[in-house]
């Protein structure tokens, strides 16, 4: 019996980073080349073939397709759409041109989605059934897995969560005073530019919350992990998972006792017991497992 193999491919603005993957889900192989996305469309796409080459390469016959995370979505004709940071390929047919010039199978999926996917099949969430996926780095991307499958939505745009508002202030007379998206509040650079905007200070990290010997850190500490708090607390509400598991620049930083006692006194006290919340296992890669292991799927 011949051995079954698939390419997951995660296209980052920065980072095009690509896994092969076998038929247990095993990485046999990770290769990864920049994107140059501010340089032609062409040669972005030829950057893209060069990771999908490189992991093929010996293993043409066993490899049955490619699964493809991209940021923003895309549509089920295989056009991208919100596409910010590699804005050359926005209302392209990605999936139509990858599959011309490999001649396999191409699944495209938002990386968001990619990543829940992953670390529900194979990283922190591998036990559960219903979870979700929050990356928080340079904006917020979140992806929902109900009864072990991905909800997509409408048009493939579910789990844009960071784009969901909060109410910052009330006036007496009942008038809001400011809303804000998350994204704006909890994400690394609005933990920076809150930094500097308090203290008057430069700074290039989200770290620089953790000194405690400095007022404006303790500040933007306790206002970021309220924040994520309230955040989660509200997934927790509406989807009831049993576990959230959170990836990205910002999961690095050691503020998840604290998060939780924000979760545990705004979401349901049941529902919080019954949700884990949880830094992620697969690191950098799990956008590209995400993606081998939605092929995977589509072939079995």
């Amino acid at each position: 019996m011949k051995k079954i193999l698939v390419i997951g491919i995660d296209l980052g603005g920065t980072k095009i980073k690509g896994v092969l993957l076998d038929e247990k889900g095993r990485v046999v192989k990770a290769y990864e080349h920049p994107t140059q996305a501010r340089l032609r469309r062409q040669k972005i796409i030829k950057n893209i073939l060069e990771v999908i080459n490189v992991l093929r390469a010996g293993k043409s016959e066993e490899v049955k397709g490619i699964g493809l995370a991209t940021p923003g979505f895309a549509l089920s004709s295989g056009r991208m759409t919100c596409m910010p940071n590699i804005k050359k390929l926005e209302g392209f047919n990605l999936k139509k041109e990858l599959q011309k010039r490999t001649k396999l199978k191409v699944w495209l999926e938002n990386d968001a989605n990619c990543f829940a996917l992953a670390e529900h099949m194979q990283g922190a969430a591998i036990e559960c059934k219903d979870s979700i996926g929050v990356i928080i780095g340079t904006g917020i991307g979140t992806g929902i897995v109900i009864d072990n499958m991905i909800y997509r939505g409408a048009i493939g745009g579910a789990g844009e969560a960071g784009h969901t508002k909060l109410v910052l202030d009330i006036h007496e007379a009942g008038h809001i005073k400011g809303i804000k998206e998350v994204e704006d509040l909890i994400s690394g650079p609005s933990i920076i530019r809150r930094y500097e905007e308090l203290s008057g200070k430069k700074t290039y990290s989200p770290v620089i919350i953790l000194n405690k010997k400095d007022e404006f850190s303790r500040k933007v500490y306790a206002e970021t992990v309220y924040f994520t708090g309230i955040f989660l607390a509200n997934l927790i509400n509406i989807f009831n998972p049993e576990a959230i598991i959170i990836g990205g620049g910002v999961s690095n930083l050691p503020y998840y006792k604290d998060v939780q006692k924000v979760v545990n006194k705004y979401a349901h006290p049941s529902l919080a017991k019954a949700c884990k919340i949880r830094k992620s296992k697969l690191g950098e890669l799990s956008g590209a497992i995400g993606a081998a292991e939605l092929a995977l799927s589509m072939i079995s």
